[in-house]
């Protein structure tokens, strides 16, 4: 692979050198692509905007002194990752003591909520117990003194002490059967719900500290980058106030103002192919209508249409950045053949548009041109370097396995311009043909009949990959917000 990058880092140097030097020196090296006839759709071409996917300012939910700030802008960062962490050893104390008093309520609701217990029981029957025995006892002893009383054997004092120790005892057997009935039945039932009432007041106490204390950690709420760092540590932070300004990057978002006239021939999920020209006119990413908003606008009776792409990771960073122009083919019409071209391939000479096809041998139309020897110091001074070049290029590519093309001759073309799709051109000829292959570099240097020599790509052997695996085929129409070309 060295060898092959050595022998197109060669050439490069000829086509450099070339326009200087001109044809008549040597064969004009071209790079050649071929010609594409497919069905496609009718396209606008309109300007946009990258935007992320997803946008926002972070604040703070609850208020505290910043401890610490994990993330900078530029960092990518985890959904649920922390952005900022405060200082929670106040309200870390308060949770600990709300548990406390939680504990202490639930405990309290636990023993209303399973009663008293057997022990407590017994003891309350074994009052009753004790209270019937003396109650009985007493009961007896007032009916003897009321006979006693009635046959003169006693008197009315006595039958007054009895008569009162006769009615203590019934009330204390009165109050031990009545405890005893308290304990069995267990609390009441309003002091049992008005337990479980402080004990859950409690819990939603407890509930909210740790919901708080949870708050002073500012977690990114999606996987994205950090655009602007927005708190320092040290700083107080209210509730309220932002943290850090992030963004979701894995899909960027062109936002376009779409003239209401194509409102018919949209469609969601449409592909739309997307060139962001600071990325390289070359690359083409794969764009599909992911909304189109049902409103015209009143003053320039266009509607809003965005075109989400997927995006790729290069080197820790996205491939496209947010606010990158971009430029967008959207399919607005039904689909046709149509023969399409590179755009580099179109090149326009003598008032005509014309792309370079070659031929091994010389067109019979091409005027005849013998070459020109050198004359002058610097021409032969060019010569020399020309013939060393391909020299080198010669060498290089024996070296790397290459077979070296031979001199063939570019053939002129007229074309009629249809459109422009990506980085095609939708043309009319009744000499091209799809699969045929046109010069798309090195053509400012041709004429009808020049001799070329066809050289390999450079970089096709690590081309990498388009964004979002193939991208979609160029699709067809009119232009808007731009040329054609």
């Amino acid at each position: 692979m060295r060898p092959i990058r050595t022998a197109l880092a060669a050439l490069g140097a000829v086509v450099v050198f070339c326009a200087c030097a001109r044809a008549q020196f040597g064969p004009t090296p071209v790079y050649l692509e071929p010609v594409e006839q497919r069905a496609i759709r009718q396209t606008a071409e309109l300007v946009g905007t990258a935007e992320a996917r997803r946008r926002a300012v972070v604040g703070a939910e609850v208020a505290g002194r910043v401890e610490a700030v994990p993330a900078d802008a530029g960092d990518f960062v985890r959904a649920g990752d922390p952005l900022c962490r405060m200082r929670t050893t106040p309200v870390r104390l308060q949770l600990d003591q709300a548990q406390g008093q939680l504990a202490a309520l639930q405990a309290a609701l636990r023993k209303m909520e399973s009663g008293y217990r057997p022990e407590e029981i017994e003891q309350a029957d074994a009052r009753v117990k004790a209270a019937q025995a003396g109650f009985q006892r007493w009961q007896e002893e007032y009916e003897r003194t009321k006979a006693l009383l009635a046959d003169g054997a006693s008197t009315q004092s006595e039958m007054d002490a009895t008569e009162a120790a006769y009615r203590q005892a019934r009330e204390l057997l009165a109050e031990a059967q009545a405890g005893l009935a308290l304990l069995k039945s267990g609390y009441r039932v309003e002091d049992v719900e008005q337990a479980r009432a402080q004990a859950a007041a409690q819990g939603a106490a407890v509930d909210g500290l740790k919901d708080t204390l949870d708050k002073m950690t500012v977690q990114m709420p999606f996987d994205g980058f950090v655009v602007r760092k927005m708190t320092e540590v040290g700083e107080w932070l209210a509730a309220g106030l932002p943290v850090a300004e992030v963004m979701d990057l894995a899909v960027v978002r062109v936002q376009l103002d779409v003239p209401e006239r194509y409102l018919a021939g949209l469609e969601r999920q449409a592909e739309a192919p997307v060139v962001f020209p600071a990325l390289g006119s070359e690359r083409q990413f794969a764009g599909h209508i992911s909304q189109v908003v049902p409103s015209s606008a009143e003053g320039t009776h266009t509607v809003t249409v965005r075109v989400d792409v997927a995006n790729e990771m290069t080197n820790g960073r996205p491939t496209i950045a947010a606010g990158l122009q971009a430029r967008v083919w959207l399919p607005v019409g039904p689909e046709h053949e149509a023969l399409l071209v590179p755009k580099a391939a179109v090149i326009r000479q003598k008032g005509r548009d014309l792309v370079y096809t070659v031929q091994a041998t010389r067109p019979a139309d091409a005027p005849v041109q013998e070459p020109k020897p050198p004359e002058t110091p610097k021409e032969k001074e060019q010569a020399a370097m020309v013939a060393e070049n391909a020299a080198l290029i010669a060498r290089k590519s024996a070296e790397a396995g290459v077979p070296v093309s031979p001199v063939r001759y570019a053939v002129a073309v007229p074309v009629e311009m249809v459109g422009g799709y990506g980085r095609y051109l939708e043309v009319r000829s009744a000499r091209l043909a799809g699969g045929m292959e046109v010069v798309t570099r090195g053509t400012y240097l041709l004429s009808h009949g020049a001799a070329v020599q066809v050289r390999p790509k450079e970089g096709a052997e690590t081309q990498p990959a388009r964004t979002g695996g193939t991208a979609p085929a160029p699709t067809a129409g009119d232009t808007e917000g731009g040329e054609a070309r």
